[in-house]
């Protein structure tokens, strides 16, 4: 495996998530559970202020690797559309995967981040365009550049940066607390937690960390109650 695919593997996930397990565990609670995607209409986003959507994908917008939005995510397209509405895929998908999400989603920044020299810094795939060169990629690797994933809440912020958005206004969207909710919380954004789209399709790894991720949830703050609508709850730990 080469230096670049372990930094990306479920591993280097574990990796970055064991130093600040405790402030992970203490913002695992979303600003909203919903039934499903469909809840989050036009009126749900003008009531709550929402001004743009960090997306999860693999178990959110896609089956896991699936080449296109599943049926139970179409809402995302109509979302895609809704005016003054900034979008972004912040994905904790290895290289192979961030490529092909780049022609899944031509028309939205699919973003990956990077920690440079004690800085962060932000690789964006548009329109087919990598911001990266393979050989700045290389670089950044080769003098220590450690991506950055989900949960880390700096590249929450980088990504609210990038879309010019003040966190007040920018909700993650995903389907594991861990990694999706936690992250958003801990960048001082808002969170939606959705059930995994076709949960049969995703690696025993990552089905098992989510039955265990569930049970965490539960001891911690007792059954979820999914609704269109919360009380917002932001943790900034």
């Amino acid at each position: 495996m080469s230096r670049l695919a372990a930094r990306q593997s479920p591993l280097g996930t574990i990796a970055q998530t064991l130093p600040r397990l405790g402030r992970v565990l203490g913002n695992l609670r979303p600003t909203w559970h919903l039934d499903s995607l469909d809840a989050l209409d036009d009126a749900f986003v003008a009531r709550h202020a929402i001004r743009a959507i960090l997306w999860d994908v693999d178990g959110t917008l896609t089956t896991f690797h699936g080449p296109e939005v599943a049926p139970p995510a179409r809402r995302f397209l109509a979302l895609c559309r809704h005016p003054g509405l900034r979008h972004a895929i912040l994905s904790n998908a290895g290289e192979a995967r961030y490529r092909e999400l780049g022609t899944i989603f031509p028309e939205i920044p699919v973003l990956k981040g990077y920690r440079v020299a004690g800085e962060v810094a932000m690789r964006e795939l548009r329109h087919g365009r990598d911001s990266w060169p393979a050989e700045r990629v290389a670089e950044v690797v080769a003098g220590g550049g450690v991506p950055l994933r989900k949960p880390d809440g700096e590249l929450v912020r980088a990504a609210a940066n990038l879309l010019e958005v003040d966190l007040l206004g920018v909700v993650m969207v995903g389907d594991q607390y861990l990694t999706d909710i936690a992250g958003a919380n801990l960048a001082g954004a808002r969170s939606i937690k959705l059930a995994a789209i076709a949960p049969e399709t995703l690696p025993p790894g990552i089905r098992a960390g989510q039955v265990v991720e569930r049970l965490l949830y539960r001891l911690l703050h007792g059954r979820p109650i999914v609704e269109g609508e919360a009380t917002p709850r932001v943790e900034t730990r």
